[in-house]
């Protein structure tokens, strides 16, 4: 009889302890690359387990890297991560939460005291011109190595060395049992009940789901959606930042409702006279379909600005959302969005889903991740900042070696940025660490982190590389800012200045609006003056608050990206300022351009864009090139007193629009809804149908005679306008 491998033998144990137990089982194999596949070779303990690798070897189950987010919401019995090629803390929480309870997840990693200066496949992410894979500095793989270290209910097994297990007794769950409702625990029957009143109950009740991955909170949406499908004929929309992250909710619908899926992502199911029907974020703000029920799945990880959008148009909505996920920040929804909530919908439900039903509680591979991915966001602690004075806050840059070394800190820091920030993901804990050409900036209050700045160094190219960005032949990776002034707005001398790009700012959402933030990027342009940058600026999903903050620190709108993105569904503001005297010069060339294209855009690219970021585009653009002469004014005269329709005299309404709104005293004597007509109809030029929609006017007549007044009102400011 063959020598029985001891290595063999001690991940067999862990996957007994695992199944006993309901949970799953952590086991990382350091060593060579081949010695852990032939290892594995021999490992039948796994029924066609998942390989996540890029080059994993023939005739196994694999999928790339960049594909792991299409096991959100899925079910498989065992994972296979192949670190060699690429540790990716997105793709390796996302299909952690697919493993199910009494499965492995096996981690595949080189020698632990190699693995830091390894050249990490997934480094390429990290890469700005002109940095390579050893220039980058292997902290962030510092860290996992010592929570793999730390953790107790881990298997490593390293080659050459003796294997030291210590089989911990499993703990025995008790067998989830299908109740009468298709539900495994009462917390999911909880749930299904809550989402299925907020339809058949009364209206503007919105109901918020909260629970960690792997509680049923996908299941019980399609739970209760087929509920009520087969009661009522209903249209039920979903919408969530993917189409993969709602698989679940499909197939748990398609089952109850014995509906044949299609093969693929499924994106709709028809039962009877009723539809269940995925649209994407945008889409559903841009279409503004009816719906009886909206359900908002993953909703940490879209804007308050959209959520608070459907809260306005759908009565009966259900916000989902992971609390400590890979999707966003749970924890900045809680704190965002219920304000919102209390204000428009004080009536709104709660449900918070505890009890594990994928694996059993306190799951080692769930406690792992949340430690060495810093998923378990710290709650903020009020007392603590109660007398908090700006005055007594003290700005530093961090060292990020030190960093590194001290766990409060980086917790602290990475627990701000995931409340403040609706994509903080895994991803970014190794850029914070790894990104060479990364600064991060704290404010303390008290030894605590209560702001934080992360800052982008950028361009600084030699002009030959400068020509070639301009022509659109070289495109360096990373140097957004420098990039896009050149290559986008046309400017030559763009990529020869030196940049700071804010990539992220964020402040503690208890000591918001006391000028923290302000008070941080002064001593962050401070320093950036000495060292000799020219600007420093910012790219953002653009909304009106978010670009009124900016333009409080003095940075000026110079470019509108040309495209929504499509889980944000903004578009991309860039803001900039100048600190040396190459920088003003850009600075008001690229402002200038900004001014003279927007207002023409309006109506041919932006047509969609909402009024009241408009409005924060345009307020202090250059206006030199708009010229209102005798017969414009005329022109406008005649409209107001009814002698000419709008057609015959539109031109000359719409200089002075532009005038008005980019002129912010004149701005402050329109209400809101007068400025939203004013840039719907005149600005953007929508048809009357469609601004009668929006600005729920009673018909064309009534939108004609607002908009007389409008006018009227801005001609007798004639003299202002003059000016």
């Amino acid at each position: 009889m063959p020598p029985v491998n001891p290595a063999l033998s001690a991940i067999a144990q862990q996957h007994t302890i695992a199944r006993e137990s309901r949970q799953r089982g952590l086991v990382v194999l350091a060593g060579e690359r081949h010695w852990a596949c032939e290892l594995l070779k021999d490992l039948d303990l796994v029924q066609s387990p998942l390989w996540v690798s890029d080059k994993a070897p023939d005739n196994v189950s694999s999928i790339e890297r960049a594909k792991a987010r299409q096991y959100l919401g899925r079910e498989i019995d065992g994972v296979i991560y192949d670190a060699w090629a690429g540790f990716d803390p997105d793709a390796l929480a996302a299909v952690s939460g697919a493993l199910v309870g009494g499965g492995l997840f096996i981690l595949l990693v080189p020698p632990l005291h190699q693995w830091p200066s390894y050249h990490d496949p997934d480094y390429q992410r990290l890469f700005v011109h002109p940095v390579q894979a050893e220039d980058i500095s292997g902290r962030f793989i510092q860290h996992i190595i010592r929570h793999i270290r730390a953790d107790k209910n881990a298997l490593l097994i390293e080659q050459n060395q003796p294997i030291t297990f210590i089989p911990v007794t499993p703990i025995v769950s008790a067998p989830l049992i299908p109740m009468a409702d298709h539900c495994l625990t009462a917390d999911q029957s909880q749930a299904v009940n809550a989402i299925t009143n907020v339809l058949t109950g009364r209206s503007r009740r919105p109901l918020v789901i909260r629970s960690d991955r792997g509680r049923g909170k996908s299941s019980a949406l399609g739970i209760a959606s087929a509920s009520l499908m087969q009661q009522r004929d209903c249209r039920i929309i979903i919408t969530a930042p993917r189409l993969e992250s709602v698989q679940a909710v499909f197939e748990h619908a398609a089952r109850l409702l014995a509906v044949e899926p299609s093969p693929g992502c499924i994106d709709c199911i028809d039962y009877q006279q009723s539809r269940l029907q995925f649209i994407a974020p945008d889409k559903l703000i841009r279409n503004k379909p009816d719906a009886d029920l909206l359900l908002v799945d993953e909703a940490a990880a879209i804007p308050a600005f959209i959520l608070e959008h459907y809260l306005s148009r759908y009565n009966r909505i259900v916000f989902s959302t992971t609390v400590h996920g890979y999707e966003g920040s749970g924890r900045g929804f809680d704190i965002r969005f219920k304000q919102t909530l209390d204000n428009k919908t004080p009536q709104w439900q709660s449900c918070v889903l505890q009890q594990a039903i994928r694996w059993a509680d306190n799951d080692p591979v769930e406690n792992w991740l949340f430690d060495s991915l810093l998923l378990k966001v710290s709650a903020i602690d009020k007392d603590l900042f109660a007398a908090c004075d700006p005055k007594q806050c003290v700005s530093e840059l961090l060292n990020r070696d030190q960093l590194l070394d001290n766990s409060a800190d980086l917790e602290q820091l990475f627990s701000l940025l995931v409340s403040a920030h609706y994509q903080t993901t895994p991803a970014d804990l190794r850029n914070i660490l790894d990104g060479p050409n990364i600064s991060i900036w704290v404010s303390r209050y008290r030894g605590h982190i209560i702001a934080a700045a992360l800052l982008a160094d950028e361009g600084g190219f030699d002009k030959s590389l400068a020509e070639s960005i301009w022509q659109g032949t070289r495109r360096p990776q990373g140097h957004l800012i420098a990039q896009s002034l050149s290559a986008h707005c046309g400017f030559k001398e763009a990529p020869l200045l030196r940049y700071q790009r804010v990539m992220r700012i964020a402040v503690n959402p208890l000591l918001q609006r006391q000028q923290i933030g302000k008070q941080l990027l002064a001593e962050i342009v401070l320093e950036a003056r000495q060292q000799g940058v020219d600007c420093i600026g910012s790219s953002f999903a653009a909304t009106a608050d978010v670009l009124q903050f900016w333009r409080s620190v003095q940075c000026i709108p110079v470019r509108l990206g040309t495209a929504r993105d499509a889980s944000s569904g903004c578009y991309s503001a860039m803001v900039l300022s100048a600190l040396s005297v190459a920088g003003e010069s850009l600075l008001t060339k690229a402002s200038q351009r900004f001014g003279e294209y927007l207002p023409r855009d309006l109506s041919v690219h932006y047509p969609q864009l909402e009024p009241a970021l408009a409005i924060a585009l345009l307020l202090d653009i250059n206006t030199q090139s708009i010229y209102l002469d005798q017969q414009a004014w005329l022109d406008i005269e005649a409209f107001v007193l009814g002698h000419r329709q709008y057609q015959t005299c539109h031109l000359a309404l719409w200089k002075l629009a532009v005038l008005a709104l980019s002129n912010k005293a004149l701005v402050a004597i329109l209400s809101q809804e007068q400025q939203q007509l004013l840039v719907l109809r005149v600005m953007q030029q929508l048809p009357i149908s469609e601004v009668v929609e929006q600005t729920e006017l009673s018909g064309k007549k009534a939108l004609q005679e607002a908009l007389r007044e409008i006018i009227q009102t801005l001609f007798l400011q004639r003299q202002t306008l003059a000016q």
